[in-house]
């Protein structure tokens, strides 16, 4: 299918986009995305930070597109994995994963999300005029399938985009990434995306701008403050108005916003604080070593009733006291590489990369905040009272 009309992209240039393209960038579902920020609150930290889904999901279909030439798919895969890069953040609720807690509490996911959009709207009719199936589309967009790994795995087109694209909206140097030796370099294997030998150093150079870009820009100690604010802000509204799945999932970052900002009490009250740059402080951090995923759903679990403890000890309102509890995020170093030997872990033949994930390890950090109103009184508290730091067979945890 031939381009009928071409965007403008800071990062990639010149985007062409087809005749169903332009279509399903034209519905009210994908148009939604620009209302809904990349990364969340990042704009309070660095603010140039308010690029929105929108644009990601163009510059996504556009490396889609250019991976699919070089591994010479036909013509109906590649429209396909088009598609899906284009359509993969359809699902994304009110400033993307800062809601997607929210979302599990509510049984749900923004990928399932996604295939609800992509199934119930006029997305779908849209790809039945053009022979696309949306079942195919949602497959694809989960990882799954021939192709799937495009979209959602190690190192796929996804990553690539987001980590260039917030560097430079970000405004800092983490994003040099060599996208063309990357994509050239990959292959497919037994539906796998798999990276050649010769394009390691690519690929070692992504995992650097990843570990810089957590490091300094996703976990940036103020932006994570701003979203525990915001996340407990955005639980206490939902429960208060009765607000279910169905409700939430039409919600924009504007809606959310408008809303928390003419609630009641305690709502209304950290969405003023936000606004205004009242923030809660660092009352104690903590280095903590990586943990299994089931080991940090129990922290999570007991983390409120620590926070009541502390809150009531000190005669704090509750939901003054926040614990954050760093996501794991470690898929990454399962990329595979071709080797001599045949196909390899990056982190078996890459003493860097094997550097680079004992650092993720190590810079975990559990935070509890305060309002500044009582880093006073709460400083030197003896957060082993409420806390209990031990040795496990994986490191120390709450």
């Amino acid at each position: 299918m031939k381009p009928i009309k071409t965007i403008r992209d800071p990062i990639h240039g010149t985007i062409a986009v087809n005749e169903l393209e332009l279509e399903l960038i034209d519905t009210p579902q994908f148009q939604r995305l620009r209302r809904i920020k990349q990364n969340g609150l990042c704009f309070l930290v660095y603010p140039a930070m308010n690029s929105t889904r929108f644009e990601h999901s163009l510059g996504v279909m556009h490396l889609a597109g250019l991976l699919a030439d070089h591994l010479e798919l036909e013509d109906d895969d590649k429209q396909a994995i088009r598609v899906a890069g284009l359509l993969h953040d359809i699902g994304h609720c009110a400033f993307s994963h800062t809601s997607d807690d929210v979302l599990t509490k509510m049984g749900h996911s923004h990928e399932e999300n996604s295939t609800r959009i992509i199934s119930r709207t006029e997305i779908s009719d849209i790809l039945g005029k053009y022979g696309l199936d949306d079942r195919e589309i949602s497959e694809l967009i989960k990882g799954r399938g021939k192709f799937g790994k495009i979209i959602s795995s190690e190192i796929d087109i996804d990553k690539m985009d987001y980590l260039i694209r917030d560097s430079y909206y970000a405004g800092v140097a983490y994003g040099v990434i060599d996208l063309e030796r990357i994509i050239y370099g990959m292959k497919l294997v037994d539906n796998e995306l798999v990276i050649k030998r010769g394009s390691l150093e690519a690929v070692e150079s992504l995992l650097i701008s990843r570990n810089l870009m957590y490091q300094t820009v996703y976990r940036h100690h103020t932006k994570r403050i701003v979203e525990a604010m915001f996340k407990r802000a955005l639980d206490k509204f939902l429960d208060d108005e009765g607000i279910g799945y169905e409700e939430f999932i039409q919600m924009d970052d504007i809606d959310l916003v408008y809303r928390l900002r003419n609630a009641e009490g305690y709502p209304r009250d950290m969405m003023k604080r936000i606004d205004q740059r009242e923030l809660f402080k660092i009352a104690f951090q903590e280095g903590i070593s990586l943990i299994e995923e089931g080991l940090r759903e129990d922290m999570l679990k007991n983390s409120r009733k620590i926070e009541e403890g502390i809150a009531d000890d000190f005669r704090i309102d509750r939901g003054y006291i926040l614990i954050d509890i760093p996501e794991i995020k470690m898929s990454e170093f399962k990329i595979l590489i071709e080797s001599d030997d045949g196909l390899k872990l990056i982190n078996e033949i890459s003493s860097l990369a094997r550097a680079l994930e004992k650092a993720e390890e190590e810079k975990l950090v559990l935070c509890v905040y305060a309002p500044p109103e009582y880093m006073k009184s709460l400083k030197g508290f003896d957060v082993e009272k409420y806390m209990e730091f031990t040795q496990t067979r994986l490191g120390r945890f709450l």
